[in-house]
């Protein structure tokens, strides 16, 4: 069933629904009665048919929405009047498959441009797909493997079936809009923008990159940034200790340089309360340049190094002194460990500078602890309740990138790969509702070309003129190249060859048309 009316009162919308769904049920009633059938027969069946009702349904209330009484003339933008030509069809692709229905169409005489009031008011584009569609396109390119596997798990729910491709721009085009958001919210150096979360009293900002495969530049860092916040509890497996876990996190990432990464970062963090925060907390592993953008955008935040890369500096340092097996490693790493816990880095940094002619490892190390030396005082912090893990950027680097864009084989294209991992990142944060409401109106992709009052019409005309004489001309220039007898040759070459070409004569059945889906359903032809 194709969805396509023409405009009609609620009356006869009522009338033609009634009707239909009456056949529907007879037809349903007589299938049944025919011979036996499973309940996975039923429900298929009426899901099916419910659905060709549905699109039915939406095409019919859709041409309520244009009303009985048409103005003659609506407001042009140009400031003239557009004037009511006829009802054109429009044809829109929806989660119940393909609507079509009637609308009035308006031409203003003075500019050209024509208008469908109903497209603005329904907010869709002929031609295109529905805007529910289009989120559930983007959640299934977002969360599923592959745009293929989306492509798979749409029409199992939907009964759609659209190609991979479609729900890959569908999925671009969600998180492009998305990168549009971050970068027209992003704020001057010095502005403060509004926060649009609960304020906290303390706020864990964590940031990380994570490498992509992109076509243009091969493997690339993409920066990905999470605040959040914590909450306390007993562990589970050593009840006589707590736990410290997060809460709320929110993300952002970026293919941008640190820079332009830090004010995203920052942005976010006003937004998730760090102004009004009692206390922040910044903690990371020891890339250079995220303590750069740290100082930079959160100098009083308490800054802390990740500790399991700080102690995991220890045990490389012991290989280089012990190598691997030795029993005097284990013993001395250990050692080492528990002053590090105890916030003693500097009785740590005066071992390893006793070692230091040991190797790599060691040098590596006491290079490591020198330059963080402060944001290793683990003892106060676990005295304060902090937490000194970046697992929350670990973990999001993970959820956010790697699961979706690094699959086997995986190459993006740079605005693709940012678009998904955004899309990917507010749905993380629980945001999905957000981006979904702060989508652009959608618009037709093509404009009519202004007449400009005329001003360039014969200027125009005359170079279209001219094109086209230039097109006759090339392709008569082309014909001549190609003389008579030449051409009585070449087929006659052609003609000898198929005949010689046992394949070529050989028939073929026509190809069956392959099925949408796998189970077996017999036709059913609504019952009059």
């Amino acid at each position: 069933m194709h969805a396509t009316t023409t405009p009609s009162s609620p009356e006869q919308v009522t009338k033609d629904m009634c009707e239909q769904m009456t056949k529907l049920t007879r037809t349903l009633a007589n299938w049944m009665q025919d011979q036996p059938h499973t309940l996975a027969d039923l429900e298929h069946h009426v899901v099916r048919l419910l659905k060709d009702l549905g699109a039915s349904l939406i095409a019919q209330l859709c041409t309520l929405a244009v009303g009985t009484d048409l103005p003659d003339t609506i407001a042009c933008a140009c400031g003239h009047l557009a004037r009511f030509e006829r009802f054109r069809p429009a044809q829109v692709t929806t989660l119940l498959g393909p609507v079509s229905f009637s609308r009035p169409y308006y031409l203003c005489s003075a500019c050209a441009h024509g208008q469908h009031p109903l497209d603005e008011q329904l907010q869709f584009c002929a031609g295109s797909r529905s805007a529910a569609l289009d989120e559930l396109l983007a959640l299934l390119g977002a969360t599923q493997n592959s745009f293929a596997q989306a492509a798979e798990i749409l029409e199992r729910l939907t009964l759609l079936h659209l190609a991979p491709n479609t729900i890959r721009q569908a999925t671009e085009q969600f998180g492009a809009s998305l990168v549009a958001v971050q970068t027209a919210d992003h704020p001057p150096s010095g502005a403060r923008p509004h926060p649009t979360r609960p304020q906290p009293k303390r706020l864990y900002i964590t940031f990380d990159g994570v490498f992509v495969h992109l076509r243009e530049t091969g493997w690339s860092e993409l920066k990905l940034g999470c605040c959040y916040q914590t909450l306390t509890r007993p562990n589970p497996s050593k009840p006589q200790t707590s736990q410290i876990y997060a809460v709320n996190a929110c993300y952002t990432t970026t293919l941008a340089c640190s820079q332009e990464f830090g004010w995203q970062l920052w942005q976010q963090a006003v937004e998730n309360g760090v102004l009004a925060a009692d206390e922040v907390v910044v903690v990371a592993d020891g890339a250079h340049w995220i303590w750069n953008i740290a100082q930079k955008h959160f100098p009083q935040a308490i800054q802390i190094v990740d500790w399991y890369h700080a102690s995991a500096y220890i045990w490389s340092a012991a290989s280089a002194i012990w190598g691997e097996t030795a029993a005097e490693r284990t013993l001395w790493a250990e050692q080492q460990v528990e002053r590090l816990w105890k916030g003693q880095v500097a009785d740590v940094m005066r071992e390893l500078e006793q070692r230091v002619e040991c190797g790599e490892g060691v040098r590596a190390a006491l290079s490591y602890y020198t330059t963080h030396q402060q944001r290793m005082d683990y003892a106060t912090y676990r005295a304060q309740g902090l937490q000194i893990g970046s697992g929350s950027a670990e973990s999001g680097c993970k959820q956010v990138v790697s699961a979706r864009l690094k699959g086997a084989g995986m190459r993006w294209s740079a605005a693709g790969a940012e678009a998904v991992a955004m899309a990917r990142a507010w749905l993380k944060s629980g945001r999905w509702d957000e981006g979904v409401a702060r989508q652009p109106r959608r618009r037709r992709g093509y404009k009519r070309k202004q007449d400009c009052g005329g001003q360039h019409t014969k200027q125009d005309q005359q170079q279209t003129e001219h094109d086209h004489a230039q097109k006759a001309k090339a392709q008569t220039s082309r014909g001549k190249t190609l003389g008579a007898e030449l051409l009585a040759q070449v087929q006659t070459e052609l003609a000898e060859q198929r005949d010689k070409n046992v394949w070529a004569n050989r028939r073929y059945p026509a190809p069956k048309q392959q099925r949408t889906d796998q189970t077996v359903v017999p036709t059913l032809t609504l019952a009059t």
